[in-house]
């Protein structure tokens, strides 16, 4: 009876690990879906979104130390002030157009970045420092042109874009003021929490994948950069059911960088800021940019008509 008992235990043991290991594999390729190639072209969505772009925006583009071309959205500010968006992953450069078009209703210029080896823009989607240098150069572009102010140029960054905002503002006092929208504290700590939900340990697999596919996951620091940074105006806005980041993750954010601002949204999760909260999302972002990047005249007040008469 003893060595009946010892082979079950033993087999459900087996079983135990092979499910876990399996689980484990799932997890690894889903992990490495996230840095396939997704040219805008590849769907209908992404060519609806090229249309809605190329009637308020002009594409641009300039070349990395490594040689690939970068590709980005351009709307000309009106007062002066321009913000430049860093989407997450998977994404691309329209990720974040919603928000861009409310903003450039009140004048806010914007520069929508496909990061590399996203939407039409060259590369690995490594987020490692081509993509802090992507940012660099997204600003030296805005520096050059006249009608954008050098000192009012802002930072905008959603999930991993949030990170590499504020990696790229503590290496660039450029960017005069960022947005933390659903940001991690570090990566390795959202992968644990994303995918310990049903199995334990499956983070480890979905850094495994980033490793392999060439992210440089222990330098992927939100809290890391903000200590760096030198201060600045900082908002750090999260959705209370959000899945992907803990709840927590925006007071750490928060402290990491004293005097930032804190919004959570109760209702939001990680994705539907501006289809669920509308003109309250949009009216706190343009709070924020008016107090940190000085409002000037030249547009009209943000808000859900302004985004709706735009095709939203």
């Amino acid at each position: 009876m003893r060595v009946l008992l010892l082979s079950l235990v033993a087999a459900i043991a087996v079983l135990g690990i092979a499910f876990w290991i399996y689980r484990g594999t799932q997890v690894f390729r889903r992990q490495l879906s996230e840095f396939e190639p997704t040219a805008y072209e590849s769907s209908e969505a992404g060519r609806q979104s090229l249309e809605r772009a190329a009637a308020v925006s002009e594409r641009v583009s300039w070349v990395l130390s490594d040689g690939s071309r970068q590709s980005a959205f351009y709307v000309a500010p009106r007062n002066g002030a321009l913000i430049v968006y860093a989407h997450g992953s998977p994404g691309n450069g329209l990720g974040l157009i919603s928000e861009a078009l409310v903003l450039a209703e009140r004048g806010y210029g914007a520069l929508l970045i496909d990061l590399p080896g996203y939407g039409a823009s060259e590369g690995r989607r490594a987020w490692d420092a081509m993509f802090v240098e992507s940012i660099r150069r997204a600003v030296d572009f805005a520096v050059g042109r006249p009608e954008v102010e050098a000192t009012r140029i802002g930072g905008f960054g959603y999930s991993n874009g949030g990170s590499l905002i504020a990696r790229a503002a503590a290496a660039d006092e450029r960017l005069s003021a960022i947005v933390l929208l659903a940001t991690y504290s570090n990566l390795a700590e959202q992968l644990h929490h994303a995918f310990k939900r049903r199995t334990p340990g499956m983070g480890h697999f979905a850094i495994a994948a980033s490793l392999w596919s060439g992210v440089p996951v222990s330098k992927l620091d939100t809290v890391a950069a903000l200590q760096r940074m030198k201060p600045r105006p900082t908002l750090v806005i999260s959705g209370g059911q959000d899945r992907q980041i803990p709840l927590e993750t925006a007071d750490r954010l928060k402290r990491a960088m004293p005097g930032a601002d804190e919004i959570v949204f109760d209702e939001a999760g990680h994705l539907d800021f501006s289809t669920k909260l509308g003109d309250r999302y949009f009216s706190s972002l343009a709070g924020f940019w008016d107090r940190s990047l000085g409002s000037k005249p030249g547009g009209r007040d943000a808000g859900v008509g302004a985004a709706k008469q735009m095709g939203q």
